[in-house]
């Protein structure tokens, strides 16, 4: 009994591991979908509100993703934005976006830790512990309180993004960088609060189906597990 529950209890902490592995995984596919700009811009009409050609726009956006992930060494990039050619991004937007790199190659690297760090648990405690039952509960009961806070989370970005969003920035940022105006400065005129409700939303939705599916199999594979427990028994 007393392995069972250390076993158990490891599987929670390693669950919750591999569930933020694959928030994060989530977070960095859907946050590079090219087509989701493509498909935002078209609706918000981006290219014409901010006053630049959408080859122009795709530029920037290009540099803006190559940036953030680490694929060139600064933002620097020109455009014609209402008859004038110009830096696109200030200073202040460019040390954001500095910050916003930093923030997501940090979490990028968490998130393969603790991805690989969850599974290694996993593989051991099913395979090699022999309490397969005990590993899935806890993995089962992970996945229960990891759904229910980011169904909570979800809940409350759809009914007040604007508060969410800002909350968002204050916990993860330790400036006011991100603080941009609307009027001047065109990185929040290419990604506006619409922008970033949908993708949120979106992310919100590809990580509660992976985490469902995941719940489903760990709850199919401990039933298994209980009817050939049974079955040895008799």
């Amino acid at each position: 009994m007393k392995k069972a529950a250390f076993i158990k209890g490891g599987a929670v902490a390693a669950g919750l591991l591999v569930i933020l592995g694959i928030v994060i995984q989530w977070i960095g596919i859907l946050c590079f979908d090219k087509g989701f700009y493509a498909r935002e811009y078209a609706k918000l009409g981006t290219a014409a509100s901010i006053g630049m050609s959408q080859e122009d726009l795709d530029a920037a956006t290009q540099a803006l993703l190559d940036y953030t992930r680490g694929a060139r060494e600064d933002l620097s990039v020109t455009a014609e934005i209402r008859g004038e050619r110009r830096e696109v991004f200030n200073e202040r937007e460019t040390l954001h976006m500095a910050d916003v790199r930093n923030l997501y190659l940090g979490a990028m690297t968490f998130g393969w830790i603790a991805l690989a760090a969850g599974l290694v648990y996993f593989v051991w405690a099913i395979f090699f512990s022999r309490e397969r039952q005990a590993a899935l509960m806890g993995y089962i009961h992970a996945n229960w309180a990891f759904l229910l806070l980011f169904g909570l989370l979800a809940l409350f970005a759809a009914l007040d993004f604007n508060t969410f969003w800002t909350n968002f920035h204050r916990v993860f940022f330790t400036n006011d960088l991100w603080l941009l105006d609307p009027r001047t400065d065109i990185l929040i005129q290419m990604v506006p609060g619409q922008f970033f409700f949908d993708l949120v939303m979106r992310i919100a939705f590809a990580c509660v189906g992976t985490l469902a599916l995941l719940l489903l199999g760990a709850w199919l594979a401990r039933r298994h597990e209980r009817r050939k427990g049974k079955g040895n028994a008799v």
